[in-house]
């Protein structure tokens, strides 16, 4: 049987600490390379990034587009199939967000702010662990100003027509009836 001796000195203790503490941390590099050590982290995008991903089905097949404006904001226009869950709401909602903790999901609102906060609430949850969130930046507002297809509510298009239309009606008619005034008045007075 073969015995290996180490010699009581300074330099062979000093070689063996120094490699147990290799070892030790090679170790941790190889958990913090498979992820476990890193924590997730929203990743803004512009809305470029955001319509290739939409429009690329087969790198990302269950993507999930979530708007957090108001309802109205939503019932005005919005990005098609976007599930709304307002701002507000979110916190209590995420048991509906749950099947999509390991799917990509877009997040906006009308110009990145609320997104942003929301895609926190995403991450910052410990119990459904959300690991792919998008903050679209510059929100709907961008995403209409590069004039990408979205869903618009064309009847509340005649409603804003509606509202100057009754405006003119109402100042030509007082216009009117201060006309018929005063030329009523100037005929009485002259006899």
């Amino acid at each position: 049987m073969l015995k290996i001796k180490f010699k009581k000195n300074r330099k062979s203790r000093s070689t063996l600490y120094l490699i147990i503490l290799s070892l030790f941390l090679i170790q941790f590099y190889n958990f913090a390379s498979l992820g476990i050590a890193a924590d997730p982290v929203v990743t803004d995008i512009n809305v470029q990034v955001a319509n290739d991903m939409i429009n690329n089905n087969t790198a990302y097949p269950d993507l999930f587009i979530l708007d957090v404006r108001t309802q109205d904001e939503f019932n005005t226009n919005h990005l098609y199939d976007a599930t709304l869950i307002p701002l507000a709401e979110l916190a209590g909602r995420l048991a509906e967000l749950a099947p999509y903790n390991d799917t990509e999901i877009i997040v906006y609102c009308k110009t990145g702010f609320r997104s942003g906060q929301a895609s926190d609430i995403l991450i910052d949850n410990n119990y459904y662990n959300f690991t792919k969130v998008y903050n679209m930046l510059g929100g709907i507002s961008a995403w209409i100003d590069v004039e990408y297809d979205y869903w618009l509510n064309e009847d509340i298009l005649s409603v804003d027509f509606a509202l100057p239309v009754f405006l003119v009606s109402i100042i030509g008619i007082t216009f009117v009836l201060v006309l018929f005034s005063k030329r009523r008045w100037k005929l009485v007075k002259t006899y």
